[in-house]
């Protein structure tokens, strides 16, 4: 493959990894808010419902994976020259913070999900309650960083 070629095909990579990143979280928030409806109704439902999602984190991380590699391979093939600009170090930093906040909150509010879900006593509906809000918030938060993400790519400006 020409040099010519590689950098948009990286390009196209990377960019097929932010659709796959944010749309998985979009799906991932869609079916949350199905489960909490089905949740209060038929609880042996909502838990399959919940089951499905959790192959979502593996396809986020596949994602991840891929922007991260083509990321290095555009900065090694441009030299590095976008890491100069303003508008890409504000974006890197939007980058880590949609990083962290899915590996510290996101991971950690799911597993206490998927342990409150298998409890058979849930006589707390404040636990429940504030739990819900808590990944109402994470999703809405990460949504709107790739969304910041977004509109950083594509009005570079210096």
């Amino acid at each position: 493959m020409s040099l010519t070629y590689l950098l948009p095909a990286l390009l196209s990579v990377h960019l097929i990894a932010l659709i796959l990143m944010a749309g998985t979280t979009l799906v991932d928030f869609i079916t949350l808010r199905s489960f909490w409806r089905l949740f209060e109704k038929q609880k042996e439902k909502g838990s399959g419902l919940l089951e499905a999602t959790a192959s979502y984190a593996r396809m986020i991380g596949i994602g991840a994976a891929l922007l991260i590699f083509t990321g290095i391979g555009m900065m090694f093939i441009t030299h590095g020259v976008f890491g100069e600009q303003l508008w890409f170090r504000i974006k890197f930093a939007f980058v880590l913070l949609l990083v962290a906040n899915g590996i510290f909150v996101g991971r950690r509010l799911g597993l206490r999900l998927r342990k409150t879900v298998a409890e058979t006593d849930l006589t707390n509906p404040n636990r429940i309650s504030q739990l819900r809000k808590n990944l109402y918030r994470f999703h809405i938060s990460q949504l709107l960083i790739f969304t910041i993400i977004i509109f950083l790519s594509i009005f570079k400006f210096n």
